[in-house]
């Protein structure tokens, strides 16, 4: 088998070629589900199998690849580059940056048990709250698909549009716990369901990437 190596910028000329117009970085971000911005950090980067696939899809063209192709042994993940607290919250008011993190297929699917790869995403995590699970500075792998925390588990949510990374618990009356693991220094929080408080779960903590959560 042959391994295919075509950067994105030689995939848009490839593609503008072929639909004989021209291709955006908006174009290729639909494409791939993933904002213009990180679509145009990775213009020199090489893309996968899966990567190519999509864009033949989207645009409905064929590439020149080989008939055989071995698959690229990596997954590129966006590492969104805000820090969600582990403490009193982060807020976010503009476009973040994104950048392209390469993690390895068989981490992915032998080790952290993930069969859809597209829906993970990398954070910094910054504060003491969640000490000792996760220290400042920890880099965290979250999959923006796991959102039930009925089984536990630690969440990377917001609350009023602040970032934060805490475990979840409903009280039986319908109340959310915001459970920090630094209790001495963090007391649980309540929301209770007549408070005007908006929270939204982003994904479930699955790795700890600096260390071994």
């Amino acid at each position: 088998m042959e391994k295919v190596f075509m950067k994105l910028h030689q995939a848009i000329e490839e593609i503008t070629g072929l639909k004989k117009s021209k291709v955006s970085y908006t174009d290729i971000a639909q494409a791939l589900g993933v904002s213009r911005q990180y679509a145009n950090q990775i213009k020199e980067k090489e893309l996968t199998l899966e990567q190519l696939k999509q864009l033949e899809e989207y645009f409905d063209i064929k590439f020149n690849l080989p008939d055989e192709v071995e698959e690229a042994d990596f997954t590129i993940v966006e590492h969104i580059n805000i820090s969600p607290s582990c403490g009193h919250g982060t807020s976010v008011y503009h476009d973040v940056e994104v950048t392209p993190v390469k993690l390895g297929n068989d981490l992915i699917k032998n080790i952290f048990k993930i069969s859809t790869p597209k829906s993970l995403k990398t954070f910094q995590a910054s504060g003491d709250s969640m000490s000792p699970s996760i220290e400042d500075g920890d880099i965290l792998l979250v999959d923006t698909e796991r959102k039930d925390f009925h089984n536990g588990g630690i969440f990377l949510i917001t609350i009023n549009e602040d970032w934060f990374i805490k475990r979840l618990r409903q009280k039986i009356n319908g109340d959310l716990e915001i459970i920090s693991d630094n209790k001495e220094k963090y007391p649980t929080e309540t929301i209770r369901q007549s408070d005007e408080v908006t929270l939204d779960i982003k994904g479930r903590i699955i790795k700890n990437l600096s260390r071994g959560l």
